[in-house]
């Protein structure tokens, strides 16, 4: 089995493999989209990689801990999730992984922790891993599956490496794409009027309201990529250019946190009314560098 195999967004593809080949790959990993037995597929292989023991390009397939990973024998692997299915992923799980993980391996130099179904841990199972995953045991790995990013906590998702099986490159509508560029526009333009016009149309849809809010995370999480000396996706090259021109980094930080949580709150069913109108107050915020995080 190839990389190529796996429906990964082509960036996110060529980030695995060139992190694989320079022995550089994140401690913490967070696959989304996709069906779950394709999330489930693309993290034994992702963890395989890790334990492989042999030379050139991993996993090699071949040698001893290469064969165990494909039996689902490797004691340095190990497999999460709730109990059953669609329940909660429990905390005491999580913390029994905290503990666990400065246990030294069993047979070679790394651990692999996957946690399937990570969409289902409610705040206190993703406050239980925050300080395990930003500051892991050498040799430790984290491979967390989801349906989307922003079923998760923002402090867990800065703590992590997003790669996505949607198989496309933009997954929003184009006027979802438009109404979120304008928003960005509007952000860096320190107009409150100018924000007020970018939200027109969204205080009684939250649906909409949602899934703008997804695709600006997107944007604001690309300007951070570019911010930061990499390429973005190139259907947010546009808007990212422009806030990076216009923003620091920490305020790029500031508004992607921001508009996490404002997806949180659209699922906790907040008033779409009031939820709009806390949309321009918190961006305009961040973008002056005034929210705390």
């Amino acid at each position: 089995m190839s990389w190529s195999d796996f429906a990964l967004n082509p960036q996110d593809r060529q980030l695995l493999e060139s992190r694989l080949r320079h022995g550089t790959l994140p401690q913490t990993l967070l696959l989304e989209g996709g069906r779950e037995e394709e999330r489930r597929a693309l993290a034994k292989e992702i963890a395989a990689a890790i334990v492989c023991q042999g030379d050139g390009a991993r996993p090699c397939g071949v040698c001893r801990a290469c064969v165990k990973s494909r039996a689902d024998s490797h004691p340095d692997i190990k497999f999460y999730a709730p109990e059953k299915k669609n329940s909660i992923f429990k905390v005491e799980t999580c913390r029994e992984i905290r503990q666990d993980a400065f246990i030294l391996p069993n047979d070679g130099d790394c651990k692999v922790y996957i946690l399937e179904d990570s969409q289902n841990m409610n705040d206190s199972s993703e406050n239980a891993l925050l300080k395990i995953l930003e500051e892991p045991p050498a040799g430790v790995y984290f491979v967390l599956t989801c349906d989307s990013r922003f079923s998760m906590l923002p402090t867990v998702l800065s703590r992590a490496v997003v790669l996505s099986l949607t198989g496309e490159v933009c997954p929003f509508s184009d006027e979802t794409l438009e109404t979120a560029f304008g928003l960005a526009e509007a952000v860096v333009s320190q107009s409150e009027l100018a924000l007020l016009r970018a939200t027109a149309g969204l205080e009684k849809d939250r649906d909409a309201v949602k899934t703008t809010l997804m695709c600006l995370s997107e944007i604001f999480e690309n300007a951070l990529k570019q911010k930061n000396g990499g390429t973005p996706a190139a259907q947010y090259a546009e808007p990212a250019a422009l806030l990076c021109e216009k923003l620091t980094n920490h305020k790029l930080y500031a508004l992607w946190n921001t508009a996490g949580e404002l997806k949180a709150d659209a699922d906790r069913n907040a008033n779409t009314n009031l939820l709009v109108t806390g949309l321009c107050y918190r961006l305009r915020r961040a973008a002056e560098n005034k929210t705390e995080f």
